[in-house]
């Protein structure tokens, strides 16, 4: 493995993960690329335990190329090489790694050891108190903390023996510190919560037996958690459980064995079985909580007279020139007048109108500052939709709550909750169990909470179906918005949103001045979208303002061809433009492209879209994309976080809106099409939608049910 070895000169950044950023004069290496630097200093960064610059280290690793800081070299695993003389032990002893020994203590004792005075340390020479200035205490002090560092260095060595990252090591030893061996030795699946469970199994079997019982009983809990991972459930089947379970052996799991360890992990507090089903005990704790604290929040009320609220209304009427139906005040009523209200409807049913009245309203009311309201959403573009929708600062629930990248944690927790006063979240629906919780850990008691959203468009991605669910519990307040606003002469988008809601299908589709639907087989769709594209064009629609959605990535008709297909139409090759290929797909400049994981640091979170302004070729590659005016540089490491956009996949699209859509239903697709699904991709449109594909596999997923089919606990520990 590639290397590089030399002194360790200055730490310019470390995090409290172990996440070091450093500079190193390097002195030798067996990387031909890195032969230029040696006697030269480098930044590097990585993971480590405590360094010492009077030390050698060997770094294993690859020189990268940081967005910010430049070149460095990205250390994958490390060693401390031997001290090599008496003087590097003394400046080692005297580095300030050891409270209370300085240069002439650490001098007196290499004169009484000389090369074995880290051992004599190690091994407490009583010899070493006859030194003058050595105390017992300070001894003692100083061969404890030398023991703890040997001990952590030969801890990492062997993990990382076993084929963990440097990364995980130092974060399974900080975790578990000197019961690290006693796990490695025991049961080294009571790391399964820290590293890939995989990982582990595969490290386990190299000496133990498949049916060990260790891990069978790990096996239930990763596979319990895998499901619900899977299909958003958060309970799983016994029966469908030990179907699953056997395909890890050889031969099937004894019925009997299975059922005792079920027992045991319940014993544990790891499951609890409800029925015939069994829930990871903190699935099952996460939705217990949920269900306590929106219940206490739904049985306390703003005392506030009808009379005053109805006053308030009419006000507000007059101020904005507009007329509320009986729904929608009794919207702005409820959400007043209770500290936990859902208010729920379709597309161009007037949400964001509600939402606008109610806050201008309370902050009439209470004389509210900025700070006692807060505007929340799951993901970036749909915060950035409310936020110019309302007229007020929104922000992701991530953002509100402070995540932290590095330690993976909240900022605003329980320890550290949020003075807001009122919040109200938008495209609740796309939410899970585990952030909600988050979000109720992080603010007051008494919160006034807001739930908006659609119970008809997908769910969160992870476990939960948090909205479904509380609009089947009767005790709930809500109101459900059904007059269409956002319609227009001949349009038929909205009504079709409806009748797809309501699982009414067509023998055939006729169209209208928002709807176009275009039967076609398989092997026309990509001409047919080419020839609706350029004619589109025509009437001024662009890259900008049209989107293609379908259900996949593969295939003929998946995303990554359709993308290929939206390129070759908006952003043709021209000598003027630059491209770079990345993993075997080719970018140019010009190209619409999307975000795939949340950046704070840029201000850019999963699905956002931008157009790539420029490629910078050289030495380094860089990117820069442009996302409506925030730009953002990307170096080789960051290309993985974009993808193409001209097309999308329909859970993508969610929480935004595109003036154009066309939408793929193919019957290559037939899998992954369900009532949701369609019904999403449906309301992503504004202006005009097109349809192309299969109608029979269109009625198919109208009619499917598969989201709201989630199995949860939540409407029972209600």
């Amino acid at each position: 493995m590639k290397y590089i070895k030399g002194n360790v000169r200055k730490i310019v950044y470390e995090s409290d993960n172990g996440y070091k950023v450093g500079l190193m004069k390097v002195k030798e290496t067996n990387d031909e690329g890195m032969t230029g630097y040696i006697n030269k200093t480098i930044t590097f960064n990585g993971t480590f335990l405590p360094l010492s610059s009077e030390l050698i280290y060997t770094f294993y690793g690859k020189l990268i190329h940081h967005p910010r800081y430049g070149l460095q070299y990205q250390v994958e695993k490390y060693e401390t090489n031997e001290l090599e003389d008496n003087d590097g032990i003394i400046m080692y002893l005297s580095s300030g790694l050891f409270k209370g020994i300085g240069p002439k203590l650490a001098k007196k004792l290499v004169d009484m050891f000389g090369a074995d005075t880290i051992e004599a340390i190690k091994k407490k020479d009583i010899r070493a108190l006859a030194i003058a200035g050595m105390t017992p205490k300070k001894f003692e002090n100083l061969a404890n903390e030398l023991n703890k560092s040997f001990k952590n260095e030969e801890n990492i060595l062997e993990l990382t023996k076993l084929g963990l990252t440097t990364k995980e090591s130092f974060l399974v030893l900080k975790k578990y510190s000197e019961n690290i061996k006693k796990i490695l030795e025991e049961n080294i699946y009571l790391l399964q919560n820290d590293i890939d469970f995989k990982k582990i199994d595969n490290i386990f079997l190299k000496n133990g037996s498949e049916f060990d019982k260790r891990r069978v009983k790990a096996l239930i809990k990763h596979l319990i958690k895998t499901i619900c991972y899977e299909k958003g459930d958060t309970i799983v089947n016994k029966e469908d459980l030990y179907i699953n379970i056997n395909g890890y052996f050889n031969e099937p799991l004894d019925v009997n064995n299975y059922k005792s360890y079920l027992e045991e992990l319940e014993c544990e507090r790891e499951i609890i079985s409800i029925n015939n089903d069994i829930a990871l005990y903190y699935f099952y704790e996460t939705e217990n909580i949920l269900a306590k604290k929106i219940k206490s929040l739904s049985s306390t009320r703003t005392h506030i007279s009808n009379e005053r609220i109805n006053d308030y209304i009419e006000n507000y009427e007059k101020i904005n020139n507009i007329k509320l139906n009986s729904d929608q005040k009794e919207a702005i009523k409820g959400s007043l007048t209770n500290n936990f209200y859902i208010i729920t409807g379709g597309p161009g049913t007037g949400k964001t109108t509600i939402i606008k009245a109610v806050v201008d309203i309370y902050s009439s009311i209470n004389e509210s500052k900025e700070d006692d309201i807060t505007l929340l959403a799951p993901t970036g573009r749909s915060a950035k939709r409310m936020m110019e929708s309302i007229g007020r600062k929104a922000s992701t629930i991530h953002k509100f709550l402070k995540w932290n990248g590095e330690t993976e944690t909240f900022q605003v927790n329980i320890y550290n909750p949020s003075n807001t006063r009122f919040i109200i979240i938008d495209e609740v629906s796309m939410v899970d169990i585990f952030l909600m919780k988050n979000l109720f850990d992080g603010v007051l008691n008494n919160i006034k909470l807001i739930f908006v959203g659609d119970a008809n468009q997908l769910p969160s991605i992870s476990p939960g179906n948090i909205l479904y669910d509380l609009l089947q519990i009767p005790e709930i307040k809500r109101t459900e918005l059904s007059k269409i606003y956002r319609t227009k002469k001949d349009s038929y988008i909205n009504d079709f949103a409806k009748d797809i809601k309501n699982k009414i299908t067509k023998e055939k589709y006729e169209n209208y001045s928002d709807f176009l639907f275009i039967e076609s087989e398989e092997i026309y769709i990509k001409q047919i979208i080419k020839e609706i594209t350029l004619k589109a064009i025509e009437r001024g629609v662009t890259k900008e303002n049209l989107q293609v959605l379908a259900p996949m990535y593969k295939g003929e008709n998946g995303i990554e061809q359709l993308n290929q297909v939206m390129q070759s139409i908006f952003n043709p090759e021209s000598i003027d433009k630059k491209e770079i290929l990345i993993r075997g797909v080719l970018y140019r400049e010009g190209d619409k492209v999307i975000q795939l994981v949340n950046d704070v640091d840029n201000n850019i979170y999963n699905g956002d879209i931008g157009i790539i302004e420029s490629i910078i070729t050289g030495q380094k590659t860089i990117m820069i994309i442009n996302y409506n005016g925030i730009k953002v540089k990307y170096d080789i490491k960051k290309f993985e976080e974009i993808t193409h956009a001209f097309a999308i996949s329909i859970h993508k699209s969610q929480g935004s809106e595109y003036e154009n859509v066309i939408m793929v239903i193919s019957k290559s697709f037939k899998r992954m099409l369900y009532n949701k699904l369609i019904y999403t991709g449906v309301t992503r449109a504004k202006k005009s939608l097109v349809i192309i594909g299969n109608k029979n596999y269109l009625n198919y997923g109208i009619e499917r049910d598969y989201a709201e089919n989630r199995k949860t606990l939540f409407t029972k520990l209600f």
